[in-house]
């Protein structure tokens, strides 16, 4: 008996656990933030309902694509590509590098937390630090 109680709370706080992902997940879900950085240049994310999401840089006029998801309170960001990967071959240095951005949600905001490289099949955090300043608001 003592068993199949304790099973009945497992499965309830793994339940509770991805609804509150989900939930959290739904709030990006189908929007855009951008951050401006001058009057002709601004920055966004557009986030979709399936988990991916798509970044552009204005400064390098680029598009990064990848995959976002939740742990806790924290927003990750794994960018696995850019849209020029494509014409570039395999072994291109030119090919975007996989990253892992590590983002808070605060008053509506996208701020930056830190960053992390994709190097020989594992995550290894970057010492770049971010402007406090970038911080990417929600237009919808």
């Amino acid at each position: 008996m003592e068993k199949l109680i304790l099973l009945m709370l497992l499965f309830v706080s793994c339940g509770s656990k991805y609804k509150q992902e989900s939930q959290k997940q739904n709030i990006l879900s189908d929007t855009k933030w951008e951050y401006k950085i001058t009057d002709n240049c601004t920055n966004f994310y557009k986030f979709n309902s399936d988990g991916s999401f798509i970044f552009y840089s204005c400064e390098m006029e680029d598009e990064y694509f990848g995959n976002y998801y939740f742990k806790r309170d924290t927003l990750f960001i794994d960018q696995k590509g850019s849209v020029y990967d494509a014409e570039l071959p395999e072994d291109s240095s030119e090919r975007a590098e996989r990253k892992l951005y590590e983002l808070v949600i605060k008053d509506n905001k996208l701020k930056h937390l830190s960053v992390s490289d994709w190097i020989k099949e594992k995550w290894v955090k970057s010492d770049f630090k971010f402007n406090d300043s970038y911080l990417y608001k929600k237009v919808n």
